[in-house]
């Protein structure tokens, strides 16, 4: 699946993917400065007609049939010339303050330890120091934020990394792939079904229970027809759980090869409905309504039996072959001698489908050198007026100089489409988790 037996003479080179089109951004049409927004049906009418143009001129790479002539495993295929920028140029995407998110709890802190230090006015000397370097300490755990976190999470995080158990022998086990399982949820279990008299394999969680679909064609580009996970949740008059989608793609080394797509269907557990055959019930119901989706848009698939979805998820994770010794460390997660690391990628919910879709395809292109696996997950529960949709990513490589050149070179890509990517340092076993089909989200 991913490649990594390729010789390194076979491997290619790296290239550098053209910058995107800027018409193509999301950001002419949502987050346009006001000027943007009293446009006239006009230049709404030249700015596509500029687009369409373009994405003719230019289209994303395109992946090669290994039956078919083309370049040889692990060459890429050729980049195509960057595309013309249409005449107007998109509003700039409104960011996040330099304080990000403020919650209630840090602003009792806060009032706490201003009244604290207040009241200790009038005290000895060693009682206002106590309660000054205290106050000061919490303030800073509160209020000073680091690459994206406040210092109070950073310490969580660490805590949290220094007291869990950090290196797994999955091979030890019954297998590779419930071993996987249960290193992610302890809780997991298995449920064997049927679906239109099809075998199902059900990965039973606390959270919820989740089915896997594959596309059944191994020839046909599947990303070209797959829709994004908001498009398979059930619409909302027939949604009586939360739901969970969400759509696997991955590219191994052998770039002659289309990418790998993975669909994972999760019916949330509530109060009301909690109990293994209800929520299957209405799991099987949803599985049945997205193939039938599928199939009228030209791409069948079906369901994974038991040993179909613990084998992919074993090679998916890297961690089949004998690659089972797993060793968790603060900037990587390894596999026998695969490195990998797992990163958020931040503003993919703002991006139209047009747009995800075609950033979705350089990234699985754009790092030769290593496999590329995107999860996109949408959630949606009945109170929800629209779905929550992220996105993770995770890279996978022969050694760390191969890992850091490839997430540079997918970070730079994604910036020029407003996306970032944020390197889950501390916990890159649970970024693993986020990017297998078990409907995991952030």
């Amino acid at each position: 699946m991913t490649g990594f037996g390729v010789p390194q003479g076979e491997q290619g080179s790296a290239y550098a993917p053209p910058r995107p089109v800027p018409a193509t951004q999301p950001v002419a049409t949502v987050f346009a400065a006001p000027a943007a927004l009293g446009s006239t049906a006009a230049a709404r009418e030249a700015a596509l007609t500029a687009l369409a143009t373009a994405r003719s001129a230019s289209q994303p790479p395109s992946f090669v049939s290994s039956t078919g002539v083309g370049p040889g495993p692990g060459t890429p295929p050729p980049p195509p010339s960057p595309p013309s920028p249409p005449p107007s140029a998109p509003g700039k995407r409104r960011t996040a303050g330099p304080l990000g998110a403020i919650r209630v709890l840090q602003i009792v802190c806060w009032q706490l330890m201003l009244v604290a230090v207040v009241l200790v006015l009038d005290q000895r000397w060693p009682t206002i120091a106590a309660v000054g370097v205290a106050a000061a300490v919490v303030v800073a755990l509160t209020a000073v934020r680091v690459r994206g976190r406040w210092l109070y999470e950073w310490v969580a995080l660490c805590v949290r990394y220094l007291l869990r158990d950090r290196v797994r022998d999955l091979t030890a086990m019954d297998g590779s792939g419930p071993a996987l399982l249960r290193l992610i949820s302890p809780e997991t279990t298995g449920i064997d079904g049927t679906v239109n008299g099809d075998p199902v394999y059900m990965v039973s969680r606390a959270a919820g229970i989740t089915a896997v679909l594959q596309p059944t064609s191994t020839t046909l580009d599947s990303a070209e027809a797959m829709p994004a996970p908001q498009q398979l949740l059930p619409a909302q008059d027939e949604q009586a759980l939360a739901f969970v989608a969400q759509v696997i793609h991955h590219a191994g080394l052998n770039r002659a090869r289309h990418p790998r797509i993975w669909v994972a269907l999760q019916a949330l557990r509530t109060v009301d409905v909690h109990r293994d055959a209800d929520v299957q019930q209405v799991l099987g119901n949803a599985v049945r309504r997205v193939r039938r989706r599928l199939r009228r848009d030209g791409l069948p698939v079906r369901p994974l039996a038991e040993y179909e979805t613990l084998g992919m998820l074993a090679a998916l994770a890297h961690v089949n072959a004998g690659r089972g010794q797993v060793r968790e460390r603060w900037r990587q997660w390894h596999s026998g001698p695969i490195t990998q690391a797992a990163f958020r990628l931040d503003g993919w919910s703002e991006l139209t489908a047009p747009v995800a879709a075609q950033l979705l395809r350089w990234l699985l292109t754009a790092a030769p050198q290593a496999a590329v696996t995107v999860s996109v997950t949408a959630r949606q529960s009945p109170a929800d007026v629209e779905p929550v949709v992220t996105a993770s990513m995770r890279i996978a490589s022969v050694g760390p100089a191969a890992l850091e050149s490839a997430s540079g070179q997918l970070s730079r890509l994604v910036r020029a489409w407003g996306v970032s990517m944020a390197r889950l340092d501390g916990e890159h076993a649970w970024g693993m988790a986020h990017t297998l089909p078990i409907g995991i989200a952030h």
